[in-house]
């Protein structure tokens, strides 16, 4: 079942009892925002997405907020209609493999678009007053997190679809003091495009437009049909659409239509549109931020997109979400692309890989299907620790920590992972240490380049499969609950244990 947009999704969580509506007031204000508390609270119990329907310090009280609606891996998985968090990767990794499997979008006339049901012209265009702004934690301004950015290749005209963080400078902290311009702050965003350089393809063709002198369009629509999400924030390769790879996990094309001041297409369901261009030469100074990783970067600067045109829905919602000291939503709607990348590529190269686990904390954790003497070969384990970081794509490569276990470990239990490193592990003959990986671009603690990005860093792989062959020729039998006897005693105690 393809979604027909960001609401069906919304229902789809109240029907199975997956959704809150929370009526108590809660502030989302510079500086007194109770975002931050609020996902720690949730992830750490009752994990429910939730519409806010009473917020202070908003400057748009007759939008709802919908707030941590892929908080989960089962959530996350849903996005792409699949009840089994495995299968959902196993799908987007077949998908992604697949292009044949695609489907091309389809374009609809505006009449037919619910995006453009209010529009706001030039004239008319105050974001202060016209876009929802929420504030994290001790963020100086507030983010668009879950806006698409979608420009063209200036050369080729071919298009990105890609997932950025767009700073709102209305009444923001400007990190050098003073203030951003009356203009900057009602017309312009600035723009995560250069995020994950080279890999960033929003970047590269703002890169190319800059060195031919032109000018580059960009529209950012958000709050879009969540298969959409995951594949805006899956790394294709350069020239190929995110709109036909969404396509390919929908089962079903995406309906587009022509924005209307731009050259650009949009997927005719978001939530809000805004259309606009990069200017040329401008940049801000924007932070903090808060990362993926949990800590607040440093002043950066970005270029600003001068927002021009502005269409959204009638009575429109908008979906905020924020990064910290992981697990946050956020992560399981990135992780699923990347495991699934990862999936993908081990799985043509080596059939015994049966899942790839990456948790918040980014630590990523391969279950094979063999161990022991069903091993292909001995260091069959360090062979999968070396696959990880030479897969295909834009991820496995920056594996900081990869972990490889065998089918009797739960690779989503921690608790089990431990067990087998513990037990099953030599740290002298079992561990590998890479001393020039290549850095996830956000780590603290890898050495930067004079630019200040973190480009090479070192690397631990720990093969925790039992070493059969490599040291012995048995193993002692294991201890544990079948899972299925697990689930089955559950089901005959039912509510007994509440």
């Amino acid at each position: 079942m393809a979604y027909e947009d960001f609401r069906a999704f919304l229902d789809l969580l109240e029907e199975r009892d997956d959704l809150r509506r929370i009526k108590e007031p809660l502030s989302v204000g510079l500086n007194e925002s109770d975002l931050q508390p609020l996902m720690a609270l949730l992830h750490s119990g009752p994990n429910r997405a939730l519409i806010l329907e009473n917020l202070t310090g908003y400057n748009t009280p007759d939008v709802p907020v919908a707030f941590n609606p892929y908080g989960s891996r089962e959530r996350t998985a849903l996005c792409i209609d699949e009840e089994d968090v495995l299968e959902a990767k196993r799908k987007l990794a077949r998908v992604l493999a697949d292009p044949a499997s695609w489907h091309k979008p389809v374009m609809v006339d505006r009449d037919n678009a619910p995006c453009k049901e209010v529009v706001i012209p030039e004239d008319e265009v105050s974001l202060g007053k016209q876009i929802p702004h929420v504030w994290f934690g001790k963020e100086g301004p507030g983010y668009i997190t879950n806006g698409i950015a979608l420009t063209k290749d200036p050369e080729t005209g071919a298009r990105n679809v890609g997932w950025y963080r767009h700073t709102q400078l209305w009444n923001a902290q400007h990190p050098a003091g003073g203030e951003y311009s009356q203009h900057n702050q009602d017309r312009c965003l600035a723009v995560f495009v250069y995020w994950n350089p080279p890999m960033n393809h929003g970047g590269l063709h703002l890169a190319k437009a800059i060195a031919a002198g032109k000018t580059l369009e960009i529209a950012i629509a958000c709050n879009c049909d969540p298969a959409l999400h995951l594949a805006s924030a899956t790394g294709l390769p350069f020239g190929q659409d995110e709109y036909d790879f969404a396509g390919g996990l929908r089962g079903a094309p995406l309906d587009l239509v022509k924005c209307d001041t731009v050259d650009i297409e949009v997927p005719a369901t978001a939530e809000y549109v805004l259309e606009g261009e990069f200017l040329p030469g401008q940049q801000e100074q924007i932070g903090w931020h808060s990362n993926p990783l949990g800590y607040y970067d440093a002043v950066q600067v970005f270029p600003l997109m001068q927002v021009n045109h502005i269409t959204h829905r009638n009575n429109p919602i908008w979906h905020s979400t924020m990064e910290m000291v992981p697990p946050f939503d956020h992560n399981y709607l990135a992780l699923l692309p990347v495991e699934g990348e990862v999936l993908s590529d081990l799985g043509r190269k080596i059939p015994e890989v049966k899942d790839v686990v990456v948790t918040p904390n980014m630590t990523y954790i391969v279950q094979l299907t063999v161990d022991g003497a069903t091993k292909p070969h001995p260091e069959f384990g360090k062979y999968v620790l070396h696959a990880v970081w030479g897969a295909a794509g834009r991820w496995g490569r920056t594996a900081k920590l990869v972990i490889v276990v065998g089918p009797d470990v739960n690779p989503y239990d921690l608790n089990s992972v431990e067990w087998a490193i513990m037990t099953r592990v030599q740290p002298v003959s079992d561990i590998i240490m890479n001393a020039s990986g290549q850095a996830f671009v956000l780590d603290p603690s890898a050495p930067k380049s004079a630019q200040g990005v973190p480009v090479q860093s070192e690397q631990m792989g720990i093969d925790a499969t039992v070493k059969i062959p490599e040291r012995f020729t048995e193993y002692p039998e294991v201890s544990q609950a079948d899972p299925a006897d697990v689930a089955a005693l559950a089901r005959r105690l039912g509510d007994a244990l509440d």
